[in-house]
Parts: structure tokens; sequence; C-alpha cells
């Protein structure tokens, strides 16, 4: 299958198609304008730009520094620099004569020992000039002996196996084509000074003397993020600031006290539900011991059944016999135990009982601390300290590439030959022009432009009806906060008059309010019961606002059923925010609810005013814009169904309205499995919506990394054209988010933002190499550091310009439904990952139903969407109600 990328245009990079504006000479797609070439004035065009206020409307240059840090091999006389890649393996040694054993897959700080140990066993033969990934991947600048080797340890011995996989040229980093063998080689090399000397945690190093105390035997640790990409520029070393939350080195009886609220006494026994908690919350820590000198670490098992009096363990030997935990620590050590109605943590390995009291026993500093265990103030605080503004995060970066700790330095990096520039890349970027929006703000309705000259790129929603308002003429409320009826009667004044000054037809009061309260939604059979009365209703709400009290687990249900069979859309709202009595936080609430609401019924709070910016010569086709992405359970969770969501726009040309097919597929599936399918389905929408089928369709995939680029083309593209059953132009548009590059303006900004301004944009230099892709702020950074979106294309059948599908992607940012700015990601994208999040809802509530009354329960709660969870325990997402599944429902 042909993959074509964009084709390159010169000019005009931020203006309007057809607007007959003044084009910006100077400001051309960077990639076709050297920076340091003088224009046709004479001019070098960053020297030009340089002392322009970035104040000033777009579109204009700007000078950028990104955390890329490129890679040099110092090799003058040409010879090759090689890198010898080993393998080993492990087994337990069960013969003592000879070398063999059972192979035994051993955790990352074991293999680490044991790699170790062998080295420094022999060092003549094992040099330190090695490099360990901690798995069974070693590079080293120097032969290393092969076979197998035995190694004892305080704990087992071990039969380790060395051998030869290949020998790597490192002059291969100049190339442009680097392997993976290679990079795998350098990313390994770099990380084993900071792994010796930082707390370890996935990709990330952290300092063990450098954060912020949380509270809880909590602490926010500093640290970076480094890895290897291979730019236009050639081979960068990308660092980027970091903060996690470690636990700190502190007694078990002080973390029962201290961090689970629990007032400890001498004599305190504790209850079952105590017990399970604590045990919960012990479980797979890794603690030392204070009755004796030892650097070991233990693992809790978990708790003893009995008390130090009760629990018993054997000692071998001639004194041995069975005692308790207290006998055997008075006898052993000459130790009182305090607690001795607590259990002991259970720190028994490979069958050997180990039982020691909680007061002698105390928890590693340096283990990671789960963020979903943060409490709220905890999370808070942690999220303030980790959103950095640009000037900390730049500084947090340069220190840490100069550092002697950091992922510069180290013997073996030397030994090859490697230097990494200690300065970050400097870029000149372009900031393209605002898009002209379509609002209506007279007495007539008449759609007229709306200039954004604010610098943030708000539109003004106070003072500007939006284009299409929806028409309301049954609404209802349930009320689970359990208002007063004077209370009530405001909110549902100021929620009618927000929504008329914003153009939404609405009428002045709801036929019905039902008052409710937070316990029925802990209780699935009774929230069941109240949705089907509203249900019933004679006039049959079209929405209904549900206010509450707080955020709470019912929400899955209450979605889940309205959704998918009752065929009603509900709007929840936190009745605090309600209640402001901050009058412009109120007021922008409602104005927020407002854009909700218009968004689920049909409206559009706001259109371009030229239309969506696609190619001149195919400005009077039909076009169709699709997002499609893929929700994951977490990490670590059961086996459940990752979530596919695709969205397609039904309104042509405004693109505003978009529809959603949800999918449940298989565990951490990535591929769209029934791509084809859901994406004819929206396109039969659109044709009976627009009298006609899309020629053009413009798609937006989410969350896919580099290396399953390929996927989506041979394998859901593919899929997608079988099933059309017509043969549409087709572009393939990638956005991706999770990456460490970061862009900051090397002057600072004349607007006291030390972020970069809306509709930056990066093409060259920092970008990949090979293939059409960008770099994009479109969102104004009011927090931290703005994040851009790295764009790539995959697949142009419609014949773009680079400029031209920036400017579409940054023009598209302007109409996402929930807010009057720009957002970071271009919409399309953002409404198929609220949607898949909306089928995962689903999903967590169907396993509530299934737990809490097993696969065959007969209540009127099982009905139709339910019917889909099977006995077999395989659950299949229930459809949306025909009645609503093509609104935005999602949002």
């Amino acid at each position: 299958m042909e993959n074509r990328g964009v084709r390159r245009t010169g000019g005009g990079g931020g203006g309007n198609r057809g607007g007959g504006q003044a084009q910006y000479a100077p400001v051309q797609s960077t990639r076709s304008a050297q920076p340091t070439r003088p224009t046709s004035q004479g001019a070098p065009p960053v020297e030009a730009f340089r002392s322009m206020q970035i104040s000033q409307s777009p579109p204009y240059l700007i000078n950028l520094l990104v955390n890329h840090f490129p890679v040099r091999l110092n090799n003058n006389n040409n010879v090759d620099v090689v890198i010898y890649h080993y393998e080993i393996a492990f087994a337990i040694a069960l013969d003592k004569k000879a070398a063999r054993g059972k192979a035994v897959v051993l955790s990352k700080s074991v293999s680490l020992s044991v790699k170790r140990q062998l080295f420094m066993t022999d060092p003549t033969r094992f040099p330190a000039q090695s490099a360990y990934d901690g798995d069974k991947n070693i590079f080293s600048k120097v032969p290393l002996p092969t076979g197998t080797f035995r190694v004892t340890t305080s704990c087992q011995e071990y039969a380790v196996t060395v051998t030869l996989k290949a020998e790597l040229s490192l002059n291969a980093i100049a190339s442009p084509n680097v392997s993976r063998n290679v990079l795998h080689a350098l990313d390994v090399i770099l990380r084993e000074k900071p792994s010796a000397n930082l707390l370890v945690a996935g990709r990330g190093f952290y300092w063990a003397d450098l954060g912020q105390d949380l509270r809880r035997g909590v602490r926010a640790l500093d640290g970076f993020i480094q890895g290897l990409r291979v730019t236009e520029q050639g081979l960068v070393v990308y660092v980027d600031y970091s903060v996690m939350a470690f636990r700190k080195k502190m007694p078990v009886i002080e973390v029962l006290q201290d961090t689970l609220r629990m007032d400890l006494r001498e004599n305190y026994a504790l209850n079952m539900q105590q017990r399970a908690f604590i045990d919960g919350a012990l479980r797979g820590l890794r603690v030392t011991v204070t009755h004796r000198q030892s650097a070991q670490r233990y693992i809790v098992r978990g708790l003893t059944t009995h008390d130090s009096d009760n629990a018993k363990f054997t000692v071998d030997g001639p004194d041995g016999g069975s005692f308790s935990v207290r006998e055997f620590f008075h006898r052993k050590y000459g130790l009182e135990i305090r607690y001795r109605r607590l259990p002991c943590l259970d720190l028994s390995k490979n069958g050997k009982e180990n039982y020691v009291p909680m007061e002698f026993c105390e928890i590693a500093g340096g283990q990671r601390f789960p963020k979903q265990n943060l409490n709220n103030n905890e999370a808070n605080q942690l999220r303030g300290i980790a959103l950095a503004d640009p000037d900390r995060r730049k500084g947090s970066i340069l220190r840490t590439v100069r550092s002697d700790d950091g992922p510069f330095v180290g013997e073996l990096l030397s030994q090859c030959g490697i230097s990494i520039n200690t300065s970050m890349t400097e870029v000149t970027g372009r900031v393209l022009r605002r898009p002209e929006l379509k609002l209506c703000h007279n007495e007539n309705d008449q759609f007229q432009r709306y200039n954004i000259n604010r610098d943030d790129g708000q539109w003004n929603l106070m003072r500007n009806k939006v284009p299409t308002g929806a028409r309301i003429d049954c609404w209802a409320i349930l009320d689970f906060s359990a208002s007063t009826a004077q209370r009530l009667d405001s909110f549902v004044q100021d929620l009618v008059r927000k929504l008329r000054d914003n153009g939404v037809q609405v009428s002045p009061s709801p036929p019905f309010v039902m008052p409710s309260s937070m316990e029925v939604l802990s209780d699935p059979d009774h929230l069941h019961q109240v949705l089907h009365q509203v249900a019933r209703r004679p006039q049959r709400p079209q929405i209904l606002i549900c206010p509450m009290v707080e955020r709470h687990d019912g929400y899955n249900m209450l979605k889940l059923w309205c959704d998918t069979e009752l065929g009603i859309i509900t709007q929840c709202c936190l009745i605090r925010h309600v209640n402001n009595t901050n009058f412009n936080r109120r007021d922008q609430y409602l104005a927020n609810l407002g854009l909700l609401i218009n968004a689920k019924l049909g409206g559009s709070n706001a259109e371009l005013f030229e239309g969506v910016p696609i190619p001149a010569d195919r400005a009077n086709e039909q076009f169709m814009l699709i997002g499609a992405d893929v929700n994951h359970p977490s990490p670590g969770s059961d086996n459940s169904p990752s979530i596919a969501a695709v969205v397609g726009s039904i309104n042509c040309p405004a693109s505003t309205r978009y529809a959603a097919r949800i999918r449940a597929q298989a565990h951490r599936t990535e591929q769209i499995l029934d791509f084809g399918d859901m994406v004819r389905e929206l396109v039969d929408h659109y044709a009976r919506a627009n009298k006609g089928r899309p020629h053009n369709i413009i798609i937006f995939r989410d969350g896919v990394a580099d290396n399953q680029f390929q996927m989506v083309i041979d394998k859901e593209l593919l899929d997608l054209r079988e099933k059309l059953g017509y043969s549409p132009k087709i572009a393939v548009i990638v956005a991706q988010k999770r990456h460490h590059t970061r862009l900051f303006p090397r002057e600072g900004r004349a607007s006291g933002s030390s972020n970069v301004p809306p509709g930056t944009v990066v093409d060259t230099v920092v970008v990949d190499q090979g293939k059409p892709n960008f770099y994009m702020c479109s969102h104004h950074g009011l927090i931290g550091t703005s994040k851009p979106t790295h764009y790539h294309v995959l697949l142009d059948e419609l014949g773009f310009g680079s400029d031209e599908v920036q400017r579409m992607i940054y023009h598209l940012c302007f109409t996402f439904a929930r807010c009057t700015k720009p957002v970071s990601l271009v919409p399309p994208v953002y409404y198929a990952d609220i949607a898949a999040y909306r089928g995962r809802v689903y999903h967590e509530a169907q396993m509530v139903l299934l737990n809490s009354r097993g696969s065959n329960a007969g209540s009127s709660s099982l009905s139709s969407p339910m019917s889909l969870a099977s006995a077999s325990g395989s659950v299949s997402l229930p459809k949306p109600h025909k009645d609503i599944e093509n609104s935005m429902f999602f949002l």
C-alpha cells in the first residue's frame, strides 16, 4: 500500500485559506528556509524577528530552546569503535561439581546483585567497563569470557551463563539509520552511572536527598527521565524533569500511628477490619530490622495469624525447639516486646519461617509510593510540584545534564569516545495566525466574524451567542444533593439565563424536579428504580440535570443506564460549584455547563468562519473528520478489556458535531479490531445527514507509538478500505502526547508568560527523520510547562501541504465543545479519548453488577443492555440507546 506523505509548500504558514489577508513573507515553513540564510531583503529571518515583541499578532517566528542534546562520537582516527553485546542467564546451582542448574527468572534487584558478585569475584576477566540493563543484556567495551560460572551470594548459589550475541559498531550513531541494537546499547550505557547512584523507577532517576515532604511518610523526590531519539540533527538524548512520590525510611509502628491514623497503645489489639487494612497496606513492602545489625531487606508477606505471645515457630539446633516470638526475642536478643497483642510481620522466604514484631521493623526508604494511594491533599501537592513552570523545568534539566550523577558522565562513555552536548538545541519555530470564529452577537442572530485578539486565544462566551444553539423543550432535575427549594430555584434561574445568553432556546423551568439523595447512588437497585420513574414521566426529558454533593462511584451506574437503557442524556454537576459565593467563578461554571448542554443536545458552540482548512482543490468536496483512540486498563490490573472508540464529524463543513462508536476488545490490545465496521457505521450516518458519503476522510489516531505506525496502515486502514464499500481519499495523522520533548522561549515573552504562545509549531531540526511530522503547542499554558503534541502524517491522499496540515489542526483546536480556548489536542482525538473513557465507565458499572448479583441475576436491573454481560465472564459493552447514539452524549 502506498504511504504518501504531505507535500511541502512555502509561504503563508499562518494565513487563512481564501481570506485575502496579507501574507507575512518571512514566515514560511521553517523546513524550506534555513534560519541563517539571508532573505531577498538581505536580513536573516532569525535576526530580523529576534527584536520583535512576542505579544504582537501572529504569524511570526520565535526562537526556541528544546531539551534535546546532540550525541557525538569523537573518532578522529576513523577507527571502528566496537561494543560487545552479551546475554546473561541465571540458574539455581544443583550440582556442586558440575556447572549446571535449573533456569530461573530473577527480580531486577537480585540479578543486579548476582551480576555484581560475578564481576567482583574475577575483576581481571570481568573488568568494570560494562553496562547491564538488569535483565539479560550486558554491553562491554572489552571482550568478556563466555561460558557458565558459579556465583555464590548470601542466600543462594547460581550458575551464570554468559553468551556473546553481537559486536556492535558505535560508528553507526553518525548514520541517519541507527539500528535498534545500537540504540539499546547506548541507552543502557547512558543509564549505567545514574542507576548506580540514584533511585530508579521505570525510565526515571531520582535524588534521595532532593524533594519535599508530603506527610504520611511520603516524600516527593526530584529527578529526571532520559531517552534517545533520532532526529533531523542526528542522534540526541532528551532529558526531562520528573517528580515521583517515594516512601521515607520510617518505623512500622510510626506508619501505623501517623500514616494509618491508629492510636496504638501497648495492649492494643486489632479488630478484623483493622487487620485486613494493615495487611493490605504493608504487604509487599521492603523492610529492614533493628534488633540486630543487618543491611538486608525483607519483603512483607503479610501478618501472622496470632500475636507475639501465640505466634510460634521452630528453631533447629541443639538449643532449638518450638518458641513463641516473644520467648525467642527475649532469649536470643534480650529484648522485651512492648506491643505484645499486635500481630508480627511475616518475613518468611523460601519456606523458612521468619516472624518479626512490628516494633523491630522499619520501612526501607526509596520505595515508590503509588499515586492512587495518595489522598486529595497529597495528590494536589505532588501535582503542584510536578507542574514546574518553564524556567524551573529548564533550570532543573540543565543542572541534571551537568551533574556528576547525571546521564552524560561515566567511565564507559568516555572510553567509547562518546560526548554529549550539555546545551539545549536551538531551533526557530513559527506562531500561526489564530482563526476567525463564527459567532452570533446581534439581535438578528446574524453570523459575523469574531477576531480573536486575546493573547491566550480565548473567545468571549459571556457576550457572544453560539452559532447553533440547541432547543430544549423539556428538561428535568434529579437532585442527589438534597437541595433546599430556595437554592434550587436560584440555580434554575441562573442556568436558564446563562443558556439563553448563549443562544440556547430553553423553557424557563423544568416540568419536574425529583428530589433524591447521595445514598441512592450507592444502591444500584434503588438508582435503577428512580431513573425508570424519570423515564416514565409523561414529558420525557431531553436532558436530565443531576446535582451531586461529591464525586461518587454511582456516577458509572447512572451513565450506564441512562445512556444505554433509557436513552436520556445526563449532565452531572457538583453543588459546591453551583453555590460558589464568588460570582465570577460561579458564573463561569454555569457557562461551562451551558457549553456541555448545548453540545450534547446538538448545538455548536463555535465554528470556524472560513470552515476547516483543507486543500483548495478539494474545497467543494464533502469531507469527514475521524478520531480514534483505545483506553487501556491500568498496568497490573485484572484482565479487563481495552476500550476502543471512534468518533466522526457529522455536520459538514462546520465539523463541530460528532457521533461515537465504542467497542470492547482484548486486554491491552492497541489495534482497533473493529475499526472498519465502526467507521462504516459513522459514514452511513454521515450520508443520511448530508445526503451523500464523504469524498475525503481525515483520520486522527491517538495513542500509538512509533513502532506501531505500520500497524495503523497495514491493519486498521486496510480493514477500513475493505469495509467501506467505496474509495474516498484518506489522510492518516497520528497525535502523540506521551513524549518528553519540551519547548522553551529563548528570550522570554513580553506578555509575562514564560511558556510558548498558542500556535507555536516546530517542524525542523528536532523532528523525526524520514516522515512528515511536527510539534505543535496549540493551547495557552496556564500552569506548568506546555507540552506540545507531536503529529505524524502517515498517509496523505488529499494533497495537503505541510502548512495546510498545521493550520487545519490549529484551527480545529478552537472548536472543542468543552471550553472557549484552544485545546492542546486536535478535537477528534480528544473526543475519541472521552468516548473511550465512557466505555470504561460502562464496563466498571457492569462489573459492579456482576460481582454483586452474579451472572444469572433475574432482577429488572439486568435488562437488555446488561444481558450482554454473559455468564462465561466475557463482557461486551452495551450500545448507546438509539435515541442518543448519534449525539455527543459522551461529553
